[in-house]
């Protein structure tokens, strides 16, 4: 008899435990995201809006050796370029954003680089840009000549869709380069 009361109490202390507690208690366990099981489902962006275009690394020099900007005395500091930046879809001859102009550009630490936030003008586009995922822009680096057509410093592709890694990430930075060019894009997903 005494066996037979302590099971019982035992087998009611089980029975218990286990109606007392569920999932719904388990601060451990996964939420539900709604497709009935306990899987984490991947979004896909639509955009990638774009807040800041850096550049890092450009020509010091034309492809032909001379200097980017004329001027009568060979030393002089204004013979640097006077660099902008120009976002446009690829194959399009007109651009959906331009920067400012930084004049007498020149990398004086290897920490140096040009932050591009605010446009030349307010008909030259803005930042943040929505890049749509599925479509691939550039970025081209130019130098302002002022009154002789400006010099372009070289360019990097823009593709969106090569840099989203599945992982539901909220920020991108990437780094863009091609041939003397070094671009630093930074910005979000939207979802």
């Amino acid at each position: 008899m005494r066996n037979f009361i302590k099971l019982s109490f035992t087998m009611l202390l089980a029975l218990l435990l286990f109606t007392g507690c569920s999932n719904e208690d388990n601060p451990l366990d996964s939420t539900d995201p709604g497709n009935g099981g306990n899987q984490v489902i991947i979004k896909t962006p639509k955009y990638m809006e774009l807040t800041k275009i850096i550049l890092t690394r450009f020509p010091v020099n034309k492809s032909n050796g001379d200097k980017w900007d004329y001027h009568v005395f060979p030393s002089s500091p204004t013979r640097r370029p006077d660099i902008y930046v120009d976002l446009s879809k690829s194959g399009s001859s007109s651009h959906v954003f331009r920067s400012d102009i930084r004049e007498d550009a020149i990398f004086e630490t290897a920490y140096d680089n040009f932050v591009f936030t605010k446009p030349v003008s307010s008909n030259d586009g803005s930042l943040p840009y929505s890049v749509p995922v599925n479509q691939t822009y550039k970025i081209d680096v130019w130098d302002d000549d002022g009154l002789t057509a400006d010099d372009w410093m070289g360019s990097v592709s823009v593709n969106a869709a090569g840099y989203y890694n599945d992982d539901n990430a909220t920020n991108i930075y990437k780094t863009l380069k091609s041939c003397e060019i070094t671009i630093r894009i930074e910005g979000r997903w939207i979802y």
